[in-house]
């Protein structure tokens, strides 16, 4: 953080969150300006597998996704990057009117290890300049996404009643463009950490499953 600015905690949340700015303007994969990033780590009681579901179903999207602002999303397009269904990239289309050129260019993996799902706005006439051959290498995309790993607890280490649910430390991280201009305030950089902190305290409250839920699942 340049000059030590003070950011504010989330008292609904009892995890740390850590908070940087940053500027870049030496990539061409990222946006010009200053970016804001915040993360945060979390234990889960539920197996990885069943968090990755959680957020790859565009069914529940809605209920953490800001990008949705609520409403219902629709998959557009699929590539499998490996074999199985749920390594891919996909296009997704949030229903909201008055943004109808948005959509989320997203890549989710899962594996033995544990999973990712990384997603970032994109507007219609990039990804069609994508699909006609563009150099993608030259399109700025600013990603935030959830990185899922098992807790690494064994089975003997559970309780001898083995109730004690599987779990999974699920970390969350946000990259927020505050501006293009080559200089930020410290007001602006207050105000950006701000609206971070509150982005990722509410996505993070959002993602937890409601008991009932857990029991579905």
């Amino acid at each position: 953080m340049t000059d030590k600015v003070d950011f504010p905690s989330s008292l609904e949340m009892s995890t740390k969150v850590r908070i940087s700015i940053m500027r870049t303007n030496e990539e061409f994969s990222q946006p010009e300006g200053w970016i804001v990033t915040a993360a945060t780590s979390l234990w889960l009681p539920l197996s990885f597998e069943t968090i990755f579901k959680l957020f790859r179903d565009v069914k529940t999207r809605p209920q953490w996704d800001v990008l949705s602002n609520g409403n219902a999303v629709i998959e557009l397009g699929r590539s499998l990057t490996r074999t199985f269904f749920g390594n891919c990239i996909t296009i997704i289309q949030p229903d909201v009117p008055k943004e109808k050129n948005m959509l989320v260019l997203q890549e989710t993996n899962i594996d033995s290890m544990g999973a990712f799902i990384i997603y970032a706005p994109i507007d219609l006439p990039t990804v069609t300049s994508i699909i006609n051959g563009e150099d993608t290498t030259k399109i700025p995309i600013l990603p935030s996404g959830f990185i899922i790993s098992p807790d690494g607890r064994l089975a003997v280490d559970r309780d001898s009643t083995g109730n004690t649910p599987n779990g999974s430390i699920l970390t969350v991280a946000f990259q927020i463009l505050i501006c293009a201009n080559n200089s930020v305030s410290q007001l602006q950089q207050m105000e950006a950490v701000a609206n971070v902190n509150v982005l990722l305290s509410s996505t993070v409250l959002n993602s937890k499953p409601s008991n009932e839920a857990r029991g579905k699942m």
